[in-house]
Formats: structure tokens, sequence, C-alpha cells
């Protein structure tokens, strides 16, 4: 059998950490990605898609630590913000260590594997993109201003044993006489999402009614899929002191396992997705009474109009109020919540043909994008390149292990794609403003990386497409920065520099190339310069 073997690589990413994971059949991962220890499932024989599966028991929570003490709050802040009085906090509480906590999961206190402090500023940078994590995916938007408090959060980590007292447990934490709060008090094995509930699923069945009647509504919708022959599984790998009993003995280095996909395995296919629901950017806080939310429906049709896979999720104004800053509102205090604008997935497909039809609403109204989509074939032992993302959200990779303490023990979704400790999040609009760079992220599949040590090159070229004109060709860039030994996915990151492209359409081209003398044909992504 034709096929690439799971390579597992030891990176260190002191960023990063993932749900250590045993195989079990019954427990599919919500993101479709297989472990490095499990071999990949191919062709079943049914027509049915093959499933990767694994079962996560590592668990991830996020805690932030105040010192119980007198809150105060400065004399000018209260001037302006009255309100702010009920949002003062006492001194925070750095320097914990894992004997400062306990952790109780469904009343059991257990034992502690994991814990790594991040200390957060006292103000946000003015703009930027903040991002919340779900089993079905990731929202996002792009903050306006935000102030936050100052917090330790620490991330602590630990391995309840096997319980049969439901698919649901709640745990609790405790750091001495200090004041605890915590990112989320409970987590399932099974899905929660409301779009299983009653509301949810009327939704669903208009949603996928809406995506049928080719409309596109009067929400502004815009989304890109990509496809890659990869996925990631952020794994918490123990160490030898582990196993002492002690309760100092944390785990070991964080280890990024990286998969890569069989020939005739299923392609991971990304679907980056915004939208405009102006004139509404906030939601007022407290939330309603009708709890408004967005709700986010996928639909991949096959040519003969079958459904081949669908996704969705729902994020409400309650959810919100969890994660975000609540922002000043003249003359109201601190009373309104920013939406979000956008929600990224992931899929499994086999290669073929479809159509992509995405659908948002907020409960009243509708919108939808609809694209042609493509998987191809991979090669198993011939270089190749993943599709380009041209145009992305690039951010430290140092975000993973918070993003992975709201998620676990499901993996994240969906599976990040991660370039020398920074994480690229691709975006729909393949625009950019004249004079700004253009992030790009491609993934080069070389196999002779599992056994030997080829050097592996690319190359760049782009095409002005008012003329025709090539106004990039570079030789052969080596890609070394990029690989780590052992591991036959090579990802690529970089900011390509246009300062010198008038605005205009324009297409870029990457190819690549190995020590051995092979070539891979060219691959191709538009963009905008405006």
């Amino acid at each position: 059998m034709d096929r690439l073997a799971p390579v597992a690589i030891s990176v260190l990413l002191a960023s990063c950490l993932a749900t250590g994971q045993a195989q079990a059949p019954n427990a599919p991962i919500q993101t479709g990605a297989a472990i490095a220890n499990q071999r990949s499932q191919t062709d079943n024989g049914t027509g049915e898609i093959p499933k990767f599966y694994a079962h996560g028991r590592q668990v991830l929570v996020t805690v932030s630590v105040w010192k119980h003490a007198p809150k105060t709050v400065p004399e000018q802040v209260l001037k302006r913000y009255p309100d702010a009085a009920d949002l003062a906090v006492p001194p925070v509480a750095r320097g914990l260590s894992a004997n400062d906590f306990r952790v109780y999961d469904n009343g059991a206190e257990q034992r502690i594997n994991y814990v790594e402090e991040f200390d957060l500023p006292w103000r946000d940078v003015d703009r930027q993109w903040h991002f919340y994590p779900r089993v079905r995916g990731t929202w996002g938007n792009f903050l306006s201003s935000a102030i936050g408090q100052p917090v330790a959060m620490y991330v602590i980590g630990y391995i309840p044993p096997l319980s049969r007292s439901g698919p649901c447990h709640t745990f609790r934490v405790v750091a001495g006489d200090n004041d605890v709060v915590m990112n989320r008090t409970r987590y399932c094995d099974n899905d929660e999402s409301d779009t299983a509930t009653v509301a949810g699923g009327e939704l669903a069945a208009q949603a996928k009614s809406f995506a049928k009647s080719g409309k596109s509504g009067s929400i502004s919708v815009s989304s890109r899929p990509f496809v890659f022959w990869s996925s990631r599984v952020l794994s918490l790998i123990r160490d030898n002191a582990a196993g002492s009993g002690s309760a100092s003995a944390l785990a070991g280095k964080p280890t990024y396992v990286v998969v890569v996909h069989d020939s005739k395995a299923p392609a991971t296919v990304q679907v980056a997705t915004e939208y405009e629901l102006m004139p509404v950017t906030s939601w007022d806080y407290p939330c309603p009474v009708d709890h408004p939310a967005i709700y986010v429906f996928g639909f991949i049709y096959k040519q003969n109009g079958e459904v081949a896979a669908r996704f969705g999720d729902t994020y409400s104004c309650l959810e919100l109020g969890d994660y975000q800053v609540r922002l000043p509102v003249e003359g109201r205090g601190w009373s309104s919540i920013e939406i979000p604008t956008r929600f990224n997935t992931q899929v499994e497909l086999r290669p073929g043909d479809y159509d992509l039809h995405v659908v948002v609403s907020d409960g009243h109204r509708w919108g939808q994008a609809q694209m042609p989509l493509r998987v191809e074939l991979i090669d198993s032992h011939a270089l190749s390149v993943s599709d380009i993302a041209s145009n992305g959200v690039l951010r430290d990779a140092s975000s993973l292990l918070p993003d992975a303490a709201l998620v676990s023990p499901a993996p994240l979704m969906p599976s990040p794609l991660v370039s020398q400790q920074s994480q690229f999040i691709p975006v729909p609009e393949a625009r950019i403003r004249q004079r700004s760079p253009l992030p790009l992220y491609f993934e080069i599949y070389e196999p002779l990386l599992a056994g030997r040590n080829p050097e592996v090159y690319y190359r760049m070229r782009i095409t002005d497409l008012k003329d025709g004109t090539l106004v990039v060709n570079t030789g052969p860039t080596s890609a070394a920065q990029h690989v780590t030994p052992g591991n036959a996915v090579v990802p690529v990151s970089l900011k390509i520099d246009t300062a010198e492209l008038p605005s205009g359409s324009y297409k870029i081209e990457i190819q690549a190339s190995d020590s051995a003398g092979r070539t891979t044909e060219w691959r191709m992504a538009k963009f905008e310069i405006r």
C-alpha cells in the first residue's frame, strides 16, 4: 500500500502543549487529525471516508489568581468610569508552582502534571485580533480597543482517571487562600454545541435550505478553503521524572506531533470565513433575555448533489461575556461586547471536486458564500506542495497553550499551522493594502526526510495579471530553517515584501525541489493590492 507513514517530531515549543492521547476506537478526534503512534486508517471498503481515532485524556485549565486582599481602584479611573468599582481587583499572585494548587475532577483530587505561568499586560495592543477556540472551530474578532486587568494566568494540566459517571465532568482549582477564577468549570466527552439543540436543529434545516437556494442574503459572507495533507496534534509527553510520584515532578517538554496523511486517506481542508453584521457590531451587556448569537453552517456537496461533509457552530452573547473584556460606553460604563467576525474550522475530504457553501445567520438575517473546491490526489512517494494560503493573521505560537486549555481534552480546531514559532491563521480575502507585506503559508511534503536528510528548496514568482509581466522571480531558496529532521512536512510561513508593487491583481506561484533532483509543478494562488 502506498503511504506516507505518520511521523512524530520532538520540537521544543515553549508555547505549545496538547492533549496526550491513546488509541480508542470509539472516540473520534474532533479535528480529524491522527496521532503519531497510530496507524492511519485507509479505505475500509465501504466507500466511507476513513476515520482517524484517538482518545484524549489530558485536561488543561486556565486560571487567573489574585492575592486575597482588599480591592482598590485609582481615583482617576472611578471619576471617569464609576462602574469600574465592580471590576476592581487585588494584587495578582505570581510565581506559584504545582505545590500551590489543588485540582478536583468530579470531586476527586487529581495529580497535576503540568503548570506554566503566563503574565498578561494591563492593556492589550490596540486593533489586535482576538481568538476564541471552541470544539468545532475557532472564532475571532478585530477589537478596536481593549483594556485588560492585570492578570497572573496559569495553565494547569492533569490526566483524570477513566470514569463511568457520565460524559461530562466538573472541576475546580484551589490555590491556598488566593482568589481563583477559572476559564471554565466543566468539560464533556461529547459535543454539546448549541447546534445540537432543538432551536439549533431548526436553524440548521433552514441553513441547508438557504444554501440550496443559492441566494447571497443580507449578511455579507466571504470564505476560502485550503487543502493540506497533514495534521497537527499538540501533545504532552511526560519524562521519566513524571513517574516518581512527587507532586513537583511535572511533564517533560511539550512536543508537537505532525502526521502526514495516507495517499488514500482524506485531506485536511481548512475553511476560513469572515462576515459583516453591520450595522450591529456589539451586544449589550448583560446579555438580553433572548441571548443573541451567531450561527455558522457549512455544507460541502459532491458533484451529484450529495452532502460530502458539513460543519457548524454557535456563539452566543453569554459565552462571549466569559472571554472578552467589556468595552466602556460613554455615559453607561462598561456595557458592550464586540461580536466575532470570523470563524475558522476544518473537515476531511477525499480527492475530488466539490461545491462549498458557508451560511451565516444571527437568527433573523442570513448570508452565504459559495465556491468550488478541489482536493487533489497526493503521491505518497513524490515531492509535493500544498495549497498556498495567501494572506492571513500571524501571531506568536505561545498563544496555542492557552488556546488548548479552552477545549482540552479535545484538540484544537482547526489544526494549527505553525512555522518557526509563529502561527498562521488563514483569512478568506486575499487582499492587502498597498505597501503592506503579504503573509504567506504553504507546506512542502518531502517523503525523503523521513529517512534521509536531503536539501529542500522552493522558488517563488509573482505575475501581474493586468499585462502578464513577471514582477518577482526568485531562484531556489533553501527551506532548511523550516525543516525538522525526520519530519516529512516542511511548513513555510513568509512575509512577502510588496512595497514596490502598484495596486492591481497578481498571482503568486511556488515550486519545490530537492537535492535528489526532484521538482514539483508550480502551485498558484491569487492576491490583490488595493
